[in-house]
């Protein structure tokens, strides 16, 4: 076993930024800058999110072995029950980081969230449309956790319905671009069971539901107009994307479909920003 590549497992970019999506969420849904008991949330988050990748590469070390065999499991690395003691550790570590917000709200987020990531890597990441929707669902809950950590939830809520709309259209989309690897692993992706247009089809309806929640914090007196603006050149990004995916499946077009999302996506979040700070 090497210290590296048990660092590596739970992939720490990814978990920094899950802290940070929930710090976000928690100065977006105070409208200032939160006090030091934020950095247990962000702690749990990022302590969760690591103990999901960890417990997913676990799950997928037989075809990690075939598709990616310098992953630390197939490349001999870390033993696979090293891995699931690291993602037992850290998911143990997450919820009670998230006991120490002092929110039970928080708590109860953090434990369902870690149940959710254990049985996505076990089961419902090869079910289909159930497996993006939990990922949007886990997505859209991190901004969420950071507005229940600072006792906020009107504003942060839109952001975090916004962001669980868009990331279903975004997965539906990969998920058209990694058809042929979906085919060969044996996984029930939508777009291998129902084609790539309906796919395609039924991303941009989730697109057009998330940018149809933009108006709302303007509507409800929450933002002003400079967040109006702002937004728009997310609307715009994701108008991109449709049009890129509608046009063509092929793995070119979504490929750069999901870029724009990514964009717009980015966008989004710092329009809520703008809106927060100015």
């Amino acid at each position: 076993m090497k210290t590296k590549a048990v660092i590596n497992l739970p992939r720490p970019h990814n978990c920094i930024l899950a802290g940070i999506g929930v710090l976000i969420g928690a100065i977006i849904a105070l409208g200032n800058i939160p006090s030091i008991r934020i950095t247990f949330a962000f702690l749990a988050a990022a302590l969760v999110s690591g103990a999901g990748n960890a417990v997913n590469d676990y799950a997928d070390r037989e075809l990690d072995a075939i598709n990616n065999p310098d992953r630390p499991i197939p490349s001999g690395k870390i033993k696979p029950r090293t891995a699931l003691l690291t993602s037992g550790t850290l998911f143990a570590l997450g919820i009670i980081s998230a006991a120490l917000i002092g929110r039970i709200s928080c708590l109860l987020l953090a434990s369902i969230n870690s149940g959710l990531l254990a049985y996505y890597a076990a089961s419902l990441k090869r079910k289909g449309l159930i497996g993006n929707l939990t990922i949007s669902y886990l997505v859209g809950s991190n901004f969420l956790f950071g507005g229940l950590a600072v006792g906020g939830f009107r504003t942060v809520g839109i952001l975090g319905a916004m962001a669980a709309f868009s990331t279903a259209g975004r997965e539906l989309i990969k998920d058209i671009e990694d058809i042929r690897g979906d085919k060969k692993s044996g996984s029930e992706s939508f777009p291998l069971k129902y084609g790539r247009k309906k796919a395609a089809a039924l991303a941009i309806i989730f697109t057009v539901i998330a940018i149809a929640l933009t108006p709302l914090p303007y509507w409800l007196g929450i933002f002003g107009e400079l967040y109006f603006l702002a937004v728009a050149t997310s609307i715009a990004a994701f108008a991109v994307g449709m049009i890129i995916v509608g046009k063509s499946q092929s793995k070119e077009n979504t490929s750069k479909a999901s870029l724009s999302y990514k964009i717009a996506m980015g966008l989004g979040l710092m329009a809520f920003l703008v809106g927060t700070i100015v």
